[in-house]
């Protein structure tokens, strides 16, 4: 007798979608078009410049930017990222003031920001220090990490001021 001939097997294929909100990338490993049922497959989040991985959201959840999923069906998956905030720290030393353009209380990386710095009346402006350098009392600083700044105003120097004393006498003396 025989064996029958059994006719094959259909094998489902699910597909596995992977998006992105904010700015940053996923790797899959191992990228396919379609997945057999049981297929492990590994995801990689990596944030870009100024930006942190938030988590996964969807078929899989999580915060850990690497993770594993097993395909049972068609699959959606979120990760999302998130822009970070820098502080900009102005400090003023002596008389003085400064200003920002934009005045916010964070950043994003790569902002630009422009500080100008006002002596009071009686007094000079001498320099930035920390996170900036140089004399110029209107500079730009670029944002990539919390940034800290002094300003420093010195007091303007005393020009001596002559006056012309006349004595005269009168009488004996």
């Amino acid at each position: 007798e025989t064996d029958p001939v059994l006719p094959p097997v259909p094998v489902l294929r699910y597909r596995l979608v992977v998006q992105t909100v904010g700015q940053g990338s996923v790797t899959v490993d191992p990228e396919q078009a379609s997945y057999s049922q049981g297929d492990v497959v590994t995801l990689t989040a990596t944030a870009d410049l100024g930006w942190t991985f938030a988590g996964w959201s969807g078929d899989a959840v999580g915060a850990a930017e690497e993770i594993t999923v097993t395909i049972v069906d068609n699959t959606a998956i979120t990760a999302t990222f998130t822009q970070n905030a820098y502080t900009l720290a102005v400090n003023v030393v002596g008389s003085g003031s400064v200003t920002r353009d934009p005045d916010q209380t964070t950043y994003h990386y790569g902002d630009v920001v422009t500080l100008t710095a006002t002596p009071a009346l009686g007094w000079d402006f001498g320099g930035w220090s920390g996170d900036l350098s140089g004399t110029s009392n209107s500079t730009q600083v670029t944002i990539n990490s919390n940034k800290a700044v002094t300003a420093t105003f010195t007091p303007k120097p005393v020009t001596p001021v002559s006056y012309t004393l006349t004595l005269a006498t009168t009488g004996d003396g």
